[in-house]
């Protein structure tokens, strides 16, 4: 599995094609066509972006030959060149931020647009952060999507797909949307029901697609915390038309307001499409994944345990883990911690554990707070992890009475009830505060090494309902910027903290929060006892294949070996007990078995590293093997 061709190795021909592109964006220089036939261009000439400012296009006088550009000196293995226009024809300005790599046949840019005028802009729209096309290397060759599913806490979550860009052997041209509307008829023939709409970023889709033509293609990723769009539109003739950015936009610019598009990454690969991703993985590690001191995160392995088990109960748990010397990396505290309920709440199941809002320690629970389990588990060796929902807060709880102007809705057709979901506005600046405030406090004075951030409704409605007329799109990228600003804020405050982003398993990954968090509970359907092994080796072949950084709970009985290693990613979560403090408790319980489960699991961890091969379809069905191999290059392993 270490021929060239089947390896993350980087080649000549893939760099040269990439330098050439980005050379004609910032010196106007042709070429990204060595590889095409009959010598004829196979990407698109001029800027890889568009928007219309009401009936003129950027088109019309967005070129790179009239670009006022800014380029840094090379360091950390990138360069960031500053694209920098101004329309004549209206008061918008527009900023390109493409960064390109030394290593990686690859390049990404963030599109800044603002207002400098004295009066509101025409409204813009039709804004497209990527927009090119991309011809096939020889003629009469098909097209191929690749392409994975998102989280639906489902047995299929994350599979791997494949797709001829044509309709049938007769009908060449094809074109592949993924939208709200496609995304919501595509959930509904998948899950039976109306009720599954979920438009958090990676619920459906993951935003990261491989379009392969013939023996090359590009890599695309996207980076937004909101709704977006992709679409693929072939011609029939191999030349197809790649576009992706947000899909709710339609405004008008105040004087001196500016908006950012999503975060657009584009890799060149020649060779087989596991090359492709390969790269891609060692591309994301290297660019997009947390840091600490200086060094790519180690995924921990992890004992999780619920928030509404008395103090008591966790002091045991972490005495058992310390006695038998079972190597964790840290102490996961789940929901249930926070509030006043005085109602038993010993599982996910029972208990007022859903009433979000208010994060003051619960004290019937836990009398002297959480510190005294945050110093139990580091003297015992490990790190403290705790679970929070600060976006989703029910009507009813103190700030939501105290300041519901930082609250939004659903829907403003009925009046408040008690209980009633409403989202934390993160771009209203005090709302803002208050929350990195609060969070901060509570790491502080907790002992919190690992901020677990949850997210388990769907934000767009809400988005929508608050959005005013010409306006469309201001209200999610406002939000969506603030939730980056506040976990920067709180890596900037917490040097050392380790973000879990979990978003009902796995529905919030995109570039820009992989690069600061990790995934440890990567799909929800594995909450619950009745999941099958073999799901999760479908989540981890079809994940694996673009982030290397994840992981999950096997849900395994003690001693289900099976069970336990086919949920083996780059982190594990294998509790002592799911549901409580229970089982550890018996005499006959297999700590052996746990010890020797955890030391496989971390021999393991450091190959999810390196270069990942599916020897097998992705492919549930238990008749049927599945297999992929771990493959460090330069060491053997």
């Amino acid at each position: 599995m270490n021929n060239k061709n089947r390896s993350s190795s980087v080649s000549l021909e893939e760099m040269e094609c990439m330098q050439a592109w980005v050379s004609r964006l910032v010196a106007g220089k042709a070429g990204c066509d060595g590889a095409s036939a009959k010598g004829a261009e196979r990407c698109s000439g001029g800027v890889p972006f568009s928007f219309t400012c009401g009936a003129r296009s950027s088109r019309e006088w967005l070129k790179t030959e009239t670009a006022r550009i800014e380029s840094s000196e090379w360091r950390e293995e990138k360069r960031t060149h500053l694209l920098r226009w101004t329309d004549p024809g209206t008061s918008v300005s527009c900023e390109m931020e493409l960064t390109e790599f030394s290593r990686f046949p690859a390049m990404e840019w963030v599109i800044r647009l603002r207002n400098d005028g004295s009066a509101e802009t025409d409204p813009i729209g039709n804004f497209k952060a990527l927009d090119i096309f991309w011809k096939c290397a020889k003629a009469g060759e098909m097209p191929e999507l690749r392409r994975s599913l998102g989280s639906d806490g489902r047995h299929d979550d994350f599979r791997y797909l494949r797709d001829d860009l044509r309709k049938s052997m007769w009908d060449a041209p094809r074109t592949i949307r993924m939208d709200s509307a496609t995304n919501a008829a595509f959930r509904k023939a998948r899950n039976g029901s109306n009720l599954m709409d979920d438009g958090r970023t990676s619920a459906t889709w993951l935003p990261f697609f491989n379009l392969r033509t013939g023996e090359d293609g590009l890599i695309g990723a996207l980076g937004w915390s909101g709704q977006w769009f992709a679409e693929f539109a072939h011609d029939g003739a191999g030349k197809t038309d790649v576009s992706a950015g947000m899909e709710h936009l339609a405004l008008k610019l105040r004087p001196g307001e500016s908006i950012r598009s999503p975060r657009i990454v584009l890799l060149y690969w020649k060779g087989e499409p596991i090359h492709a991703h390969n790269v891609f993985r060692q591309f994301i590690l290297g660019f997009h994944s947390p840091r600490i001191d200086g060094q790519v995160v180690e995924v921990p392995i992890c004992n999780g345990a619920w928030g509404g088990t008395p103090t008591q109960g966790h002091l045991d748990a972490i005495d058992g883990i310390a006695r038998h010397g079972l190597p964790y990396d840290y102490y996961w505290i789940d929901a249930a911690w926070y509030g006043t309920s005085s109602k038993p709440c010993p599982d996910v199941f029972h208990g007022d554990w859903w009433i979000t809002g208010d994060w003051r320690v619960n004290r019937n629970y836990h009398p002297n707070g959480l510190k005294p389990i945050s110093e139990a588990a580091h003297k015992a060796g490990m790190k403290f992890l705790l679970w929070f929902e600060p976006e989703r807060a029910l009507h009813g709880t103190p700030v939501t009475l105290e300041h519901p102007e930082w609250f939004l809705r659903r829907t403003n057709d009925v009046p408040l009830e008690a209980n009633e979901n409403l989202l934390l506005d993160l771009g209203n600046p005090k709302a803002w505060q208050w929350a990195v405030e609060t969070i901060s406090a509570l790491i502080e004075e907790n002992g919190i090494d690992c901020y677990r951030e949850d997210f388990n409704f769907d934000p767009s409605p809400f988005w929508r309902n608050a959005e005013k007329d010409g306006r469309l799109g201001m209200v999610e990228i406002r939000f969506v910027e603030g939730l980056y600003a506040f976990w920067d804020e709180l890596r900037r405050r917490h040097p050392g903290l380790l973000i879990d982003n979990c978003a009902s398993g796995g529905r919030r990954l995109e570039l820009e929060t992989i690069g600061r968090s990790v995934a440890l509970w990567r799909t929800d359907y594995n909450c619950f006892p009745h999941m099958k092994a073999d799901a999760s080796q479908v989540h981890s072949v079809g994940l694996n294949q673009w982030l290397p950084l994840n992981a999950t709970s096997p849900f395994a009985e003690p001693g289900d070996t099976y069970q336990a290693r086919s949920a083996f990613s780059s982190g594990l979560v294998l509790n002592i007990d799911e549901f409580g403090m229970k089982g550890s408790k018996a005499p006959d319980f297999p700590w052996e078995w746990l010890r020797k489960t955890m030391d496989e699991a971390r021999r393991l961890r450091p190959l999810f590293y390196g270069d990942f091969y599916p020897l097998t379809a992705d492919t549930f069905e238990p008749e049927s093997w599945l297999a992929y191999q771990l493959f460090v290059p330069g060491k053997g392993k």
